[in-house]
């Protein structure tokens, strides 16, 4: 799986700089910091951390006046999983896995994804999107009461294959660097467990979904700068007290502007 993620991330990076040369598509980065929980796991909060890097490219497809609509296909690594602190300390022992019961819990997961997105673009500032991802889980360990246990990506347990549902919202925040928020739900269960209470009896048996929020710094690499410049405001009535005003901010904007200029030279 490791290999096929390479050669995907490595056809983006090669989208990249093929749009740096034709400046029809975007080219992103991302970094990102996930909270993660699994719904079905009989463990409640977002207390599971994770990473989210990754590559993307953008390509628009629709725009009119400051508006755009804009398709971006990403590779990512992602991780998920879920977390629980120690809940008991009365020192029992589990009737059927030996194990003192602690109520510590720890999922880890790491996943090689593919998120297909649509975006909403306003005056090139704020985005919102919706799409879907494909993951393909890449490695796997578990903790209960403390101790790893058996579980790996291939030892059968867990779906290998995962199909995701998202939501985003970016707002940029410099030049080519955005801010964003993204949301993300398993669409099929990553597993299903029977749980049995401290007597040994049976609970049922649950659905697991991965169920988590990103937090994530973007960088666009090849996006044309001066698209971004405000226009200047210029009075178009006769009082001159206004007029100078707007000429006055011009003139020291102008000023600013030169003196980062000199300042890049003598470097």
């Amino acid at each position: 799986m490791k290999k096929y993620f390479l050669i995907g991330l490595f056809i983006v990076i090669a989208s990249l700089s093929n749009s740096a040369k034709a400046q029809v598509f975007l080219g992103e980065a991302f970094v990102g910091y996930n909270i993660c929980q699994v719904d079905g796991d009989q463990i409640m909060g977002f207390f599971k951390p994770g990473v989210n890097v990754g590559v993307g490219v953008i390509a628009p497809i629709w725009t009119k006046d400051k508006f755009s609509i804009e398709l971006s296909l990403e590779v990512l690594y992602n991780q998920k999983g879920a977390k629980q602190g120690r809940k008991y300390w009365d020192h029992k022992i589990d009737s059927i896995t030996g194990l003192e019961i602690t109520g510590e819990y720890k999922l880890n997961e790491s996943y090689g994804e593919v998120p297909l997105m649509i975006y909403f673009t306003d005056k090139k500032l704020v985005s919102a999107g919706v799409g879907v991802s494909y993951a393909r889980l890449m490695s796997l360990s578990e903790y209960e009461h403390g101790v790893k246990t058996g579980v790996t990506a291939t030892s059968g347990e867990y779906n290998q294959n995962e199909f995701n549902i998202l939501a985003d919202v970016k707002l940029r925040v410099y030049k080519r660097w955005k801010v964003g928020f993204r949301y993300s739900y398993s669409l099929n269960p990553i597993r299903e467990r029977e749980y049995f209470n401290v007597m040994g009896e049976s609970l049922g048996v649950f659905k697991q979904y991965n169920n988590l929020f990103t937090f994530r710094l973007t960088y666009v690499f090849n996006e044309k700068l001066e698209d971004l410049k405000r226009e200047e405001y210029i009075y178009q009535g006769d009082n001159p007290k206004f007029h100078n005003k707007a000429l006055e901010k011009q003139r020291r904007r102008l000023e600013r502007q030169k003196a980062r200029e000199e300042r890049r030279k003598n470097k």
